[in-house]
């Protein structure tokens, strides 16, 4: 009598069906010019900036075609270089709408004191209660508005800014706002993470940047 063969029948294998999840793709804008003085809420991009945004866009077009689920908007930061990186995104998608969000503007960093009272950052200052109160309480108008699971797939892009990004990704982790530090991002580079039934949350992937070539990354 032939033994039973022990390996599995590959021909009858099949993929376990995926758990619904809402997407979150946090684009960070793209590289922009500091000129003239006219401040952080007014800066726009630079030349390699629309660049970057361009090659973003076309990223997101094929990831967003290959989802599950419908793309259920594209959202930006009010400030010039996230709305002008949204807008180029937007046109590589073949849309034109674009939803403009004031809470997804740029936020505080956050330095905690050193055990010697001094700053733990070498170039800012020590942030005070009131700044880290209005970071928690932009956080969680973010998370409260777009961190939700549901019984159907979909997608949503977030145009916004570095510190907002990785505050949203050391909320999802657990870990504490101040951990920004030691976290890089660069210009135009896709975050995802996933909101599944119940609102768990799971980082996919941080800082993407295949799509520029190595001469077009910036911080």
């Amino acid at each position: 009598m032939a033994s039973e063969d022990p390996r599995p029948d590959l021909r009858r294998w099949e993929p376990e069906e995926e758990v619904p999840a809402r997407r979150l793709l946090l684009i960070r804008h793209g590289h922009y010019d500091r000129v003239d003085d006219l401040g952080d809420e007014a800066w726009g991009l630079s030349p390699l900036g629309r660049r970057q945004a361009a090659r973003t866009g076309s990223r997101l077009a094929r990831l967003v075609h290959h989802f599950p689920g419908k793309l259920e908007g594209i959202y930006a930061s009010p400030w010039p270089r996230a709305m002008q990186t949204a807008e180029i995104g937007a046109h590589e998608l073949g849309l034109d709408r674009v939803r403009v969000k004031d809470y997804l503007h740029e936020t505080i960093p956050l330095v905690p004191a050193a055990p010697d009272g001094s700053s733990t950052h070498p170039n800012l200052p020590i942030t005070s209660a009131a700044d880290r109160s209005e970071v928690s309480s932009q956080v969680r108008r973010v998370v409260g508005r777009f961190f939700k699971g549901g019984s159907k797939p979909c997608t949503y892009l977030l145009f916004t800014h570095g510190n907002l990004i990785r505050y949203l990704l050391t909320e999802s982790l657990g870990l504490p706002y101040e951990t920004w530090m030691r976290i890089a991002i660069c210009h135009a580079s896709i975050s995802e993470i996933r909101v599944f039934p119940g609102n768990g949350t799971a980082l996919i992937s941080y800082n993407e940047t295949g799509h520029l070539p190595p001469e077009m990354i910036t911080a």
